[in-house]
């Protein structure tokens, strides 16, 4: 048997059988609790001033970073790292850290990555109650899904004054 002929008549089944393992995923969600408020103004400030906050991003053209930004769309703290979901992480982290977590603390304040978003990373936020997650590029469908399961407003595409709710 050819190789390639073998290669091409297994990729459907190797496909179909994702497709149906990913039905069988349980994505846990709770709704979240916190509630920011936020402009169109807001996001497009946040994606418009994150590259000024990636050094290593500029240097390199090869990082990724995640924002905690106010409701009014200034960027307080920025962590960059090579993996988009280790950005994430090193911010929820470093938000854990300051006690930045609180009830209060998130109803004025959302997430922002440079990335596109996940279902794995609305997870994250909507684990530590974080109610909105900004992404500079697209946002999967499973990331759309689990974000209305857990009433988390999810952005996409946010940049160049533009975006999706």
């Amino acid at each position: 048997m050819d190789g390639k002929f073998w290669t091409i008549s297994i990729l459907p089944c190797i496909y179909v059988a994702f497709v149906e393992s990913l039905k069988q995923i349980e994505l846990a969600h709770a709704p979240v609790l916190a509630n920011c408020e936020l402009s169109h103004a807001a996001i497009d400030a946040a994606a418009r001033l994150m590259q000024n906050y990636q050094p290593l991003q500029s240097a390199t053209g090869a990082v990724h970073g995640a924002a905690w930004c106010d409701e009014d769309g200034h960027i307080l703290k920025l962590l960059e790292d090579v993996g988009r979901h280790n950005a994430l992480d090193k911010l929820i982290g470093n938000l854990a850290l300051e006690e930045k977590l609180t009830q209060q603390e998130l109803n004025m304040g959302f997430a922002l990555v440079s990335s596109r978003a996940s279902y794995e990373m609305v997870q994250k936020v909507a684990s530590v109650n974080i109610s909105v997650l900004v992404a500079v590029s697209a946002p999967t469908t499973l990331a759309i899904n689990l974000a209305n399961k857990a009433d988390l407003t999810l952005v996409g595409f946010a940049r160049d004054g533009r975006h999706i709710c």
